[in-house]
């Protein structure tokens, strides 16, 4: 008597299955599926983008004996919080430039010039409310360091552009800044500051 379809012992390749239980596959195993990146912006301002800003400083030249500085600072009184996304500082000299990245309160930064190439990065008709956050920038003695800590150094080769992109994970609450500062290496320095970042309130219903 013929067995029924549902009772015949199931093949692959003409290996029964008990070839499979033993831990041969006739088939070849994938390869392992790819990292992906965990960095991935805040959901939030992807369905707000009148909340999302981007800016630059001019050229800073600073002179020997002199440093050069270039901020993104959140006054004290804004009720917002800045996410950094993305800073970029490109270097205009024929020399490599060293640059800390200093946080600390924005009233150490002393004298120093706000641009006003900063805009929404969405951009419409009926523009976006203005930025809360400010893009500060100027040159010569250094700022006070006690009210805030150098938290890192990079290299700026020559006539390159360097940065990094926090997507986020360095927030600026009011009254504190970030600042990139170029210290004084013994001859003439020229560079420009770039970043966008986000804005959320402070005390959200």
């Amino acid at each position: 008597m013929t067995k029924p379809p549902y009772a015949r012992p199931s093949y692959y390749y003409g290996l029964p299955d008990m070839y499979m239980q033993m831990g041969y596959f006739p088939f070849p195993t994938p390869p392992p599926p790819a990292q992906l990146s965990r960095n991935s912006p805040y959901a939030h301002p992807l369905a707000d983008p009148c909340k999302s800003y981007m800016g630059q400083t001019e050229k800073i030249e600073a002179s020997d004996g002199e440093h050069g500085f270039a901020s993104l600072v959140n006054p004290l009184r804004s009720s917002v919080l800045l996410y950094v996304n993305q800073w970029l500082l490109t270097n205009f000299s024929p020399a490599p430039l060293e640059a800390h990245i200093w946080f600390g309160k924005a009233s150490s930064i002393g004298k120093a010039k706000t641009s006003s190439q900063v805009t929404s990065g969405y951009i419409q008709l009926a523009a976006c409310p203005a930025a809360q956050g400010q893009i500060m920038f100027g040159s010569g003695s250094a700022h006070g360091e006690r009210d805030g800590v150098f938290a890192s150094t990079r290299i700026i080769p020559p006539l390159t552009t360097t940065g990094a992109e926090p997507h986020g994970q360095w927030v600026i609450g009011p009254g504190m800044a970030m600042v990139v500062r170029v210290p004084d290496a013994g001859e003439k320095s020229s560079f420009s500051f770039c970043v966008n970042w986000w804005e959320q309130p402070l005390y959200e219903a």
